[in-house]
């Protein structure tokens, strides 16, 4: 006599393994964004970290000199100096293509004597590119960029006194799209001018 299988102890049908499928499908259609935008979040933490470092080191060095740190305008960078007109140029550190294969690079390797003098510290493996000017009272800074207004609808005239800008820029997930964030002594806070998720 062969033994016959009770209907409680049968499988899962076609139908119930396909609506399992589906149901798997949905919660990771909606689960990969969200886990895709709080990756890049806690990586933008890196740039706000680092640039509250360098508004602490600027605001230690005019306490010590008089003056901000114009460390993106070392000669040994831009090969001339160009403090005396506010322009923030292409002296990224570290430079903006140098990245391995998980979008991040060495700080500290080859770090330019104005970089050291400033004394930022991050941590030593950076997905961020940094820069930092200063400039004399009277200068108007030219920051670059597509939106460089740090929140101004036009930049203002440093007539407060000498001021320094520092900006962080990264392209976090190699789509030649920048993310960028920016601190001035002529505002408060760190401004997002370019947010990428």
């Amino acid at each position: 006599m062969t033994a016959r299988r009770d209907k409680s102890e049968s499988g899962f049908s076609l139908v119930e393994l396909m609506m399992v499928v589906v149901i798997i499908g949905i919660l990771s259609a909606i689960a990969m964004p969200l886990y895709s935008r709080s990756r890049y979040r806690s990586f933008a933490l890196e740039a706000t970290e680092v640039l509250n470092r360098i508004t602490s080191a600027q605001e230690a060095y005019r306490a010590s000199f008089n003056t901000y740190s114009d460390a993106s305008n070392d000669h040994a960078l831009a090969g001339t100096s160009n403090g005396a007109s506010g322009l923030l140029g292409n002296n990224w550190w570290p430079a903006l293509a140098t990245r391995d294969a998980d979008g991040q690079v060495d700080f500290y390797t080859n770090l330019p004597a104005s970089w050291n003098q400033l004394g930022v510290r991050p941590r030593q493996r950076v997905r961020y590119s940094y820069q930092t000017i200063s400039g004399r009272p009277g200068i108007t800074p030219s920051v670059g960029g597509s939106n460089p207004t740090l929140g101004y609808a036009a930049l203002p005239t440093a007539q407060m006194g000498a001021w320094y800008f520092a900006v962080a820029s990264g392209d976090l997930d190699n789509d030649n799209s920048y993310s960028r964030f920016e601190v001035s002594n002529l505002t408060p806070g760190i401004q997002i001018t370019n947010e990428i998720e």
